[in-house]
């Protein structure tokens, strides 16, 4: 098979072979979250996963025919790379929440390579920012502000204003635990990019404006950065950090 149309059973193959039990159970979970169509066949795909390959024909359920939803799973299966990877995207953000850091920076690189033949390249921003939030977690700054730097800029540079002061966010946060007020008093600075991008909407604009003041005024600490920070992420879209 071309190598760009991967085996349509890779997602299979990485649950039996990549993962435990129970992770597989995380990454099937969340595979199919947000697709209400998709929660008929969780069953099904989770059996999937460890049982022998099938033939397209052998994917299909009269049951689910009848249901309006009969090659759901063929679907799924077909685009399987592209759903691991949300899959485990999905699955670092949740390590990543319940301290188990480690593991989400192995969800992450393995995510990775698969955006990347893809071309999913806003998805390999957001990937990195998470990065970051995993490095610091793990006491790593350097990495961390490395991780934040890269995903600011890169979103910038897709014109993605929103996600790009997320970013910034967390790299005050990071400077402000570490003592560094300079830093801080930069980033407030260069606020003017995200400002102009397309995306930018009047609140958002207004909270990071009352960034700047906050820093500009001494008061930027680390509940107030934290409060402004939560503001301008919102509920974060699909379920990704």
């Amino acid at each position: 098979m071309p190598e760009d149309h991967p085996d349509p059973r890779l997602l299979e193959r990485f649950m039996r072979d990549e993962a435990g039990r129970e992770e597989r159970r995380v990454v099937v979970r969340h595979l199919l979250a947000g697709c209400g169509p998709c929660t008929q066949v969780t069953r099904r795909l989770w059996k999937l996963s460890e049982a022998q390959p099938q033939t397209p024909r052998e994917l299909e359920d009269p049951d689910l025919e009848t249901a309006g939803h009969g090659n759901v799973l063929r679907r799924l299966t077909e685009r399987g790379p592209r759903h691991a990877a949300f899959a485990l995207h999905r699955l670092a953000l949740l390590l990543t929440e319940a301290g188990r850091g480690e593991e989400a920076l192995h969800a992450i690189r393995k995510a990775r390579p698969l955006y990347e033949h893809y071309g999913e390249a806003f998805n390999l921003l957001r990937l990195r920012h998470l990065e970051g939030r995993v490095e610091e977690a793990l006491g790593s700054p350097q990495a961390a502000e490395a991780a934040y730097l890269e995903a600011r800029q890169g979103f910038l540079g897709e014109g993605l204003g929103i996600e790009a002061a997320a970013a910034l966010l967390d790299l005050a946060l990071l400077y402000q635990r570490q003592g560094r007020s300079s830093d801080i008093r930069r980033l407030a600075e260069d606020l003017l990019p995200i400002l102009r991008a397309r995306d930018i909407r009047q609140g958002v604009a207004a909270a990071l404006l009352f960034f700047r003041d906050l820093v500009e005024t001494g008061r930027a600490t680390p509940e107030a950065l934290f409060a402004v920070s939560r503001y301008v992420k919102g509920p974060r879209r699909a379920g990704i950090a």
